[in-house]
């Protein structure tokens, strides 16, 4: 249809439905009488009908008929139809009984009415049913992947009905598959639904599916999962892609819709619920304050500056000692709405100087401290420099956020500080000692603690794919080896939502739901990427390197978990007394930092996290 014809397509449509008006009334003179024509009193049939063609062309016109689309057409059209119809019919009805009662067969406003609604009707059917042939007749002669949907509730049926209509349609959906026993062997827009997942590797293998698209409007990692398993237990030698979408309540805006559709992802794999945050408390935290976050060009640090940007604060310092980061995070955030108030300052946590100079100049109201060394097996060479970074420039930091009076300072720690078999770990342990000592100065101190990110710096996923592109193989420490993983937009959220409800001395844990095997985790990004655990790629098991658990705690015995009122944040309140790391200690830690040699420094975070065990030499008896 030409651009002319689309701006005057209610033209067409008037015209079709006068011309339905007209014939629907001569036609039901025509019963009315038989074949006889002239009728009997053709004076009657000349007066009333401009009367009849008016009065309805008047109702649809003032009940928005024409505002909608033919090919577009649904029940609630049919609705307004209905509504102009009845109003019309009265209309003329009225009108006719006032002037002309007598002579007026009565009939024929019955005959005419039904006349009426099944030529408009018609028209609309006509124009849906052509459309929907020419569209079946493209997808027939184009040869397009053939794909399963898993779901046919109200998701799945919006997936179908606009996979069938697009013009650029993908796909050719071969079924449905869904487990309500109560829609098997029923058709969805012509497409039949097949069964339950149980199915679904026979499918898979009769039709020559390429895709299953997961359309369910519930937590869909457990689902995903299974339906994996399935094929592959299944024994199809069929290389499918698992897909999804986003749920309808995921995407009010924008609205979901085919062009959504997407490869599974890792994170679809994580049994979470949605985060639930309380926005009024964020608000009133960021909203027109300056906000500090160290560490800006790495994953938290920059998710946490693009996120913090959203509420629109006074202004955003982004402090980072690596320039090639600093530098993209900086050119990204000034993109941004807002990124204006974006000031991207080159430093290092550790120098005095700079922490001076940055807050005596922009007096920072909130403190995100992001800024970390977080690789295990390099800080267990380097024992020192994890010290120097996550301990003592964290306590330099909180003692100058403290003493330029900061409203709130957060330090993101790690599970891996619970027990800390590392040297990572125990440094981060520290971090969070310097953190409660600092607490009751003025400033809100807290910290907040969780697992792996996935896709963060460092990531095994990210390990994992660079493997897989490789050809394998994948290496995996250990096949009992767990982790708990949630995803970077997840952890920013309750971090911001962590530090807006703090009063100062917290240990926030996330919850990070179930922990996850590394090996599955390392099957499932091998079936995503349509190949083979053990055929197409290799899984080899390394054993555990220095420093790392075959499993992560978010608690220790000893804590006391606490509620805060928020479904996934607790608080732990450790047994020690952290008030004992003083000042004297601290001293001493920095002149062991100093020192070339490790065994001084791993005696001394024996010494101050007893419960550290990656430490093998030997700690002397205190007096």
């Amino acid at each position: 249809m030409t651009a002319n014809l689309k701006k005057y397509r209610w033209v067409v449509t008037f015209s079709a439905d006068l011309a339905s008006f007209g014939l629907s009334y001569a036609l039901a003179f025509l019963l009315r009488f038989g074949v006889i024509f002239p009728f009997p009193d053709q004076s009657v049939f000349l007066s009333s009908f401009p009367l009849a063609l008016i009065t309805k062309s008047a109702a649809f016109y003032f009940f928005g008929v024409y505002r909608g689309l033919w090919r577009y057409a649904s029940v609630k059209d049919i609705f307004w139809i209905a509504k102009a119809l009845v109003a019309g019919q009265v209309t003329l009805t009225a009108i006719v009984f006032f002037t002309n009662h007598e002579t007026y067969p009565r009939s024929i406003l019955i005959l005419d009415f039904f006349l009426t609604a099944l030529f408009v009707l018609s028209t609309r059917f006509a124009v849906r049913a052509t459309r929907e042939w020419r569209y079946k007749r493209r997808e027939d002669a184009r040869h397009l992947p053939k794909v399963l949907i898993f779901g046919a509730g109200d998701l799945g049926e919006m997936i179908a009905r606009e996979l069938t209509r697009s013009e650029r349609s993908a796909y050719d959906i071969a079924g449905f598959i869904d487990d309500d026993p109560s829609k098997w062997h029923h058709y969805i827009h012509g497409i039949q639904v097949l069964g339950g997942r149980q199915i679904i590797s026979g499918v898979i293998d009769e039709k020559g599916i390429s895709s299953v698209i997961i359309a369910v409007n519930h937590s869909r990692g457990r689902l995903i999962k299974d339906l994996m398993a399935l094929h592959s237990k299944g024994g199809s030698r069929i290389k499918v892609e698992f897909k999804t979408v986003p749920t309808i309540e995921e995407t009010l805006t924008p609205k979901t819709s085919a062009s959504h559709i997407r490869r599974v992802e890792l994170s679809d794999l994580l049994q979470r619920k949605p985060v639930r945050l309380d926005m009024q408390a964020v608000i009133g935290t960021l909203t027109g304050k300056t906000v500090l976050v160290t560490g800006a060009g790495g994953t938290i640090g920059g998710e946490l500056c693009r996120q913090v940007l959203k509420y629109k604060p006074k202004k955003l310092l982004m402090l980072e000692n690596h320039n090639t980061a600093l530098f993209y995070i900086d050119r990204e955030v000034r993109e941004l709405p807002g990124g204006d108030v974006a000031v991207a300052v080159a430093g290092d946590v550790r120098d005095e100087n700079t922490l001076d100079n940055l807050f005596s100049q922009h007096a920072p109201d909130v403190v995100f401290h992001a800024a970390a060394h977080k690789h295990v097996p390099l800080m267990e060479d380097n024992p020192q420099e994890a010290v120097k970074n996550n301990t003592l420039g964290t306590l330099l930091l909180v003692e100058t956020a403290v003493k330029y009076k900061a409203e709130r300072f957060l330090y993101i720690s790690t599970d891996k500080a619970v027990r800390p078999s590392s040297v990572m770990g125990a440094s981060k342990r520290l971090g969070e000692m310097v953190i409660r000592a600092s607490a009751g100065n003025g400033t809100k101190v807290m910290s907040v603690r969780f697992g792996n990110v996935l896709g963060s710096s460092g990531s095994v996923v990210k390990l994992f794919q660079e493997q897989i592109a490789n050809g394998g193989p994948i290496t995996v420490t250990d096949p009992h080896v767990t982790r708990y993983f949630m995803t970077t937009g997840e952890a920013i959220q309750l971090i911001l939502q962590a530090c807006s409800m703090g009063h100062g001395g917290e240990i926030f844990v996330l919850n990070m739901g179930e922990p996850v095997k590394v090996v599955d985790l390392a099957k499932n990004l091998i079936v995503l990427n349509g190949l083979e655990p053990g055929v197409d790629i290799e899984i080899k098991y390394t054993g555990l390197r220095p420093g790392e658990k075959m499993y992560e705690e978010l608690f220790r015995d000893g804590d006391v978990r606490k509620d805060t009122g928020h479904s996934e944040i607790y608080v732990a309140v450790p047994e020690e007394a952290d008030m004992s790391l003083l000042k004297e200690q601290l001293f001493e830690l920095k002149r062991l930092s100093e020192l070339p040699g490790k065994d001084p420094i791993l005696r001394k975070i024996k010494e101050l996290v007893p419960n550290y065990t990656g430490c093998q030499t030997k700690v002397p008896a205190t007096k």
